[in-house]
């Protein structure tokens, strides 16, 4: 590890002194205009092109399906800008996602591990995809520093990115890597109101006669305390990404390292309505404590991700081209990093938590190649694709829970000093050996001038995963096959669309030790069926996308007898059980009128347990998912003043609906409005471009609930955060 950062940095340094033949990751995006080809300028003016003023982009990368204007896509697509990015001070992928309330983070703001749930169902950090390929984004949460794009494809979707490595199916996230699009020298810092400070560099440069060599390297430093009382982070990255881009050829490099260090502090999630050893607790929901309250004041971690990553393309006609991509992640973290967790034990918010120390280091490997196919067919045009993708996963983990934790009192109101973090450190074992390999086909027609649109696909999957530290091994394969169509009877501004998708679970091992009728039993993997029907809308700065949706996932049930049978089984597991997740989304952009640009979203979800366990004669059968709110909603603005050149002004205000904590829909987290305002202005300073920036979050420091982590967990939310930041173009 050591090693391979050493060499990150030597590598980072020389190519921006040298502007070496470094190279850059994902193909499809790496056109520049500055290139000769008129058909490369055309592509690159088309992928930057922008809605609201530059917050949303009107294309996208779509793996298979190729890069996309979204008008065109029959998915719920939203691809968050760079300039979004920076103007919101979003630090994180987490904090770029907050613009859409009807995507809960499940984990608290600052936490090092950020996980989500959406149209009704968990996307976990481990699924995060970066640049096209799951299994090599940084280990818990991706920081934006070197993004230039975050787009959510809601909704499960094996067509497009195969199966998630830990079955998250409520939505695709991408994080796409920053590009070698123009020249830019930039320098950054900013400061958080408790003392962080972070500061940055990003370089881009063309070279060659034609400007076929790119490279872009960026780097972040920060430290201090922020979030909550005495919690001290330190964040180191750095990223270089290069390619070499003819009319003919791409080939494309990108690589990043990143560590986090955290001492003295984590936010936290708090029981309600369950029982601690002791056998105290409280079962309703009491007033939420301020959201920069220390809980966990001894507490340590840290993690570390560094990823390489090399890609090809080639195009042997215009019609023909063939590609192929390879990269390689370490990551690693130890400490008390989750586990953040206290039940409460009395109406006056006494409660009890632990101390953690664990650990793990994985290796993942993740590679494709295909090719990509044009020709007609009578009046119909095809693009056909073909394509290949592998990902292995081989990782490392504590045993149990780690060193023996260590528990203490304290009270969610005032909280104590109690505790320390385990002396020892656990012993990290082998646990998964996972591959996963899929090969996919798809033929996008269109005819009438691009008024109809067909997207036929399938995906075949053949999932084989090894538990080293249960001894248990998986191994199965699917076909998931996709449709989709989009049609366009009035004009280019208009798109009515209608999509059948599948998701796909590995199925589970049912514990041997367990007293289970099927203990022992490997269940076939869970197809995830989405139907979705919805119109999208552009016209300059404006897009309006609105979308009706079902998914139906399958999954596994306990069913507890109320006596043992004949051969002493007390339960009895089974895939029968069943949530369907309904809803409707509306999400708008555009400027309302000059210098005025809004950005928004509405949505209702019904998530609901179709098929259920009983339990003691109780089932949750027919009641609401835990964690997911019928009604949410947002509104941001963007205003330029007139009177005063540079300057804009924002506020953006999210409305949360009640929510459930648990599956039995016993205790209901009250709802919340939260309002955050900003500021930037733009202007020179010895004649270099320089962006002031400053954002307050929750500005009225709002005491609430955010959201679930677990059943009956429930995250603390935010207190009143300030940021003030400047950029410096040269």
């Amino acid at each position: 590890m050591k090693i391979f950062s050493q060499t990150l940095l030597v590598h980072s340094i020389a190519v921006v002194l040298f502007g070496g033949g470094a190279i850059q990751t994902t193909l499809a995006d790496t056109e520049v205009s500055t290139l000769p080809t008129i058909e490369v300028a055309a592509e690159k003016q088309q992928e930057t092109a922008t809605f609201a003023n530059g917050a949303l982009k009107k294309n996208t990368n779509l793996g298979p399906l190729g890069n996309k204007q979204i008008i065109d896509t029959p998915f719920s697509i939203n691809s968050y800008s760079e300039q979004l990015i920076e103007n919101q001070q979003a630090k994180t992928v987490a904090e770029v996602l907050k613009n859409d309330p009807a995507i809960r983070i499940t984990t608290n703001q600052g936490h090092l591990n950020e996980n989500f749930k959406i149209r009704g169902f968990d996307v976990n950090h481990e699924d995060m995809n970066y640049n096209g390929f799951f299994g090599v984004a940084p280990y818990g949460r991706i920081p934006t520093e070197f993004l230039e794009s975050v787009t959510v494809l809601k909704g499960p979707n094996a067509l497009v990115t195969g199966v998630a490595p830990t079955g998250s199916i409520g939505a695709v996230v991408i994080a796409n890597s920053k590009r070698a699009d123009r020249e830019l020298t930039q320098l950054s810092a900013s400061f958080q109101d408790e003392g962080y400070y972070q500061s940055g560099f990003d370089i881009s440069r063309r070279f060659g006669e034609n400007k076929e060599f790119g490279v872009r390297v960026n780097g972040v430093y920060g430290q201090g305390e922020h979030i909550v009382d005495g919690m001290d982070d330190r964040h180191i990255s750095g990223a270089v990404a290069a390619d070499y881009t003819t009319d003919k050829v791409k080939i494309n490099f990108d690589s990043y390292a990143i560590h986090d260090n955290r001492k003295g502090g984590s936010p936290a999630m708090i029981a309600m309505g369950v029982k601690d050893s002791k056998g105290n607790g409280v079962n309703q929901v009491l007033s939420a404590p301020a959201g920069d309250l220390n809980y966990f004041p001894h507490l340590e971690g840290n993690t570390k991700s560094n990823f390489v990553g090399l890609s090809g393309e080639y195009k042997f006609t215009p019609d023909l081209k063939a590609f192929a991509g390879i990269g390689y992640v370490e990551k690693q973290y130890a400490g008390h990093l989750f586990g953040t967790r206290m039940i409460v034990t009395n109406l006056n918010g006494s409660a009890t938590s632990q101390y953690y120390r664990v650990g793990s280091q994985e290796h993942n490997t993740a590679a494709n190649v295909g090719f990509e196919a044009n020709f007609d067919t009578g009046l119909i045009k095809h693009t056909l694709g073909l394509r290949a993708d592998y990902l292995t996963r081989k990782y490392n983990q504590h045993k149990g829970q780690g060193a023996t934790p260590v528990t203490f009192d304290t009270n969610i109101y005032d909280p104590s000093d109690k505790g320390n973090m385990p002396l020892a450190n656990p012993a990290i074992l082998p646990l998964g050996d996972n591959k996963y390999l899929s090969y996919t086909l798809t033929d996008q027609l269109s005819m009438l001038d691009d008024k109809l649109q067909l997207i036929l696909g399938a995906r075949y999957q053949d999932i084989d995963t090894k538990n080293r530290q249960k001894k248990t091994a998986y191994r199965d394969d699917k076909v998931s096959p996709s449709f989709g169509i989009v049609v366009k009877p009035f004009g280019e501004n208009l798109s009515l669309y209608a999509s059948y998708v599948e998701g796909l679970v590995e199925g589970s091992t049912v514990d041997s030790t367990l007293k289970d009728v099927n203990a022992g039993k490997t269940f076939a993997p869970f197809q995830t069926q989405q139907y979705e029907f919805g119109a999208k809308y552009q016209s300059g700065s404006w897009l309006n996308t609105l979308a009706l949706y079902q998914i139906e996932k399958p999954s596994t049930m306990v069913t507890t007898f109320s006596q043992a049978d004949a051969n002493g089984n007390i339960q009895m597991t089974t895939d029968n059980a069943e949530t369907r997740s309904r809803g409707v989304e509306w999400s708008f952009s555009g400027e309302i009128y000059e210098g005025l640009n809004l950005l928004g979203n509405l949505a209702y979800t019904d998530a609901e347990l179709t098929k259920a366990a009983v339990t003691k004669g109780v089932s949750n059968q027919g009641n609401t998912v835990f964690g997911v709110p019928e009604w949410t909603a947002s509104l941001g603005l963007d205003y330029a003043i007139p009177l005063l050149d540079g300057l804009n002004v924002n506020a953006r205000t999210n409305y949360v609906g009640k929510q459930y904590m648990n599956d039995a829909n016993t205790l209901e987290l009250p709802d919340y409005t939260i309002v955050d305002l900003g500021a930037r202005y733009k202007t020179k300073l010895g004649g270099v471009n320089t962006t002031f920036l400053f954002n307050i979050d929750n500005v009225a420091n709002k005491k609430y609930w955010e959201g679930m982590f677990n059943q009956n967990y429930a995250v603390v939310g935010g207190a009143r955060t300030y940021k003030a930041g400047v950029t410096f173009d040269f």
